[in-house]
């Protein structure tokens, strides 16, 4: 089982120079689709991150494809008081009821001092149309109490696209 991510951003060529330079890697070059000049570049090989400046996820709970094919969508949530239970089974139950249209979920945490409660929820989808289909169902609706902003709770989605 996969137990670390990590992720860096930059320029297309230092990603794709990254890659060419490290490879026993399993990277995922990426392209964010609401930055279209926003390239990050994931490494899901499990081993310690080679990048300078990386965000490390440690893997909490992983379903399906640990390749993670596919379009990405990365959710970040950071709640605090007696939410972050609530918070945790939910994104616990949506891995493990991973709907067959999804390529993986991992559910991880930042593995920074100063994020200590984030969670973040990566998975994959063949397509946008699949994980549109996932964002209209009810296992993403148990979601909607931590997918807006407020004074308890911080909420960051991005959706990247294959660069090739």
């Amino acid at each position: 089982m996969l137990t670390k991510v990590s992720f860096t951003f930059g320029s297309h060529q230092v990603l794709e120079d990254i890659i060419k330079n490290n490879p026993d890697r399993q990277f995922k070059l990426m392209q964010a689709s609401t930055h279209s000049n926003k390239l990050a570049l994931f490494d899901l090989s499990g081993k310690d991150s080679i990048f300078k400046s990386p965000v490390i996820l440690t893997v909490l709970n992983a379903s399906l494809n640990a390749k993670m094919n596919g379009v990405l969508y990365y959710q970040s949530f950071q709640v605090n008081g007696d939410r972050q239970e609530l918070l945790n089974n939910s994104l616990n139950k949506i891995v493990e009821d991973a709907p067959s249209i999804a390529n993986g979920f991992l559910l991880t945490s930042v593995a920074s001092q100063s994020q200590g409660s984030t969670l973040v929820l990566l998975s994959a989808w063949n397509d946008f149309e699949d994980l549109t289909a996932w964002r209209e169902s009810d296992s993403f609706k148990s979601l909607t109490n931590f997918t807006t902003l407020g004074s308890d709770n911080n909420y960051y989605d991005e959706i990247y696209r294959p660069t090739r």
